[in-house]
């Protein structure tokens, strides 16, 4: 079953793409999904947290693929990236929302070309433009997402995630594979119990909740530097902790110190709000660490990008293989050199 057919299947209407290091293929995996949306009759829209679709990257002057749209599709992005395009476009809607190249306007593509997208930035006003491109008719919303804001492919914005990796994470194929398997799995962490969180929706504050159901809030301004105090706080009477917002090697550090820790677990709200050293975190879960979430992240697919703008390249084939081996639990799909499988 191709990607476009497991999205549609499983009801995702809102999927992001996220990019785990610039230039590992996002635009590309975009412009694949809106080809094979147009070849399955599946009529799609399309925004971005950042700004994606210009010739050039502005931060690392490499050259960048263009967003090709077909016509009948749906796009949400700011007025002056508009005036960028050769896409022809109908305005359907002023949303008021507000971004450094103007304010967000939902349109209709109605003939096909190249356009620039840039979107809201944070999850309420993602969440609310999605809505809008369904509304109009979208019935995937795919949201590319900028780098430093993995908070769209939470739960609490999107259904689902496609990753997207490649060759320009490392001239090292083993170092890629390791990094992008990292990241899969901080997403796809499984859930807590129903109960734990209930009693977290009760508190919505990093605490310590104890076998016999009491909670212990730690006086602390945030979990990132709190780490001491929490675990200065778990004893033979904790059941778990939850850690609410980032989750840093430093504090995971503080936490380990714990004994009591080993026998329990460390509850986060999803897998965007791990910021781990892969080496840090690998020894401490080979040691027993428990990690698990509020809400997991349903990782669809990831999308490879086997060749550098540095230069350097990876053997297509082996690559995916490669991940495949590493990664067998999520769809891999080379949507540079070998496209999907049927």
């Amino acid at each position: 079953m191709r990607l476009i057919e497991d999205i549609l299947k499983n009801n995702y209407e809102t999927v992001s793409i996220i990019g785990l290091a610039k230039n590992a293929g996002k635009t590309v995996a975009l412009n694949y999904l809106i080809e094979e949306a147009e070849n399955n009759n599946i009529n799609i829209g399309i925004t971005s947290t950042g700004r994606d679709g210009e010739n050039t990257d502005l931060v690392t002057q490499t050259q960048k693929p263009s967003v090709y749209v077909r016509e009948g599709m749906y796009a949400a992005t700011a007025k002056k990236t508009l005036l960028l395009s050769d896409a022809k476009t109908e305005i359907l809607e002023t949303t008021g929302i507000s971004t450094p190249m103007g304010e967000v306007i939902i349109v209709k593509i109605r003939q096909g070309g190249n356009i620039q997208i840039a979107g809201p930035v944070n999850v309420t006003d993602m969440k609310y433009v999605a809505g809008r491109l369904k509304h109009f008719g979208a019935q995937i919303v795919f949201i590319d997402g900028a780098i430093d804001r993995k908070a769209v492919s939470s739960p609490a914005a999107t259904d689902a995630c496609i990753m997207a990796t490649g060759a320009v994470l490392s001239r090292d194929m083993k170092k890629v594979i390791e990094k992008t398997a990292h990241a899969v799995e901080c997403y796809t962490l499984k859930q807590t119990t129903d109960e734990i969180k209930r009693i977290v929706s009760k508190k919505n504050k990093t605490c310590i909740i104890l076998h016999d159901g009491s909670v212990i809030v730690p006086e602390i301004k945030t979990s990132i530097t709190g780490g001491k105090k929490i675990s200065e706080l778990i004893d033979e009477n904790a059941a778990c902790v939850f850690v609410k917002g980032a989750v840093t090697t430093a504090l995971l550090k503080d936490l380990w110190e714990n004994k009591y820790l080993r026998g329990i677990e460390v509850i986060i709200e999803d897998g965007t709000k791990l910021f781990t050293d892969i080496n840090v975190w690998n020894e401490m879960r080979q040691k027993g660490l428990k990690v698990v979430t509020l809400n997991s992240i349903n990782v669809v697919a990831v999308t490879l990008n086997p060749v550098s703008p540095a230069g350097y390249f990876f053997d297509s084939a082996l690559f995916r293989e490669s991940m495949e081996r590493h990664i067998p639990a999520v769809k891999i799909v080379d949507v540079v050199s070998g496209g999907d499988a049927e």
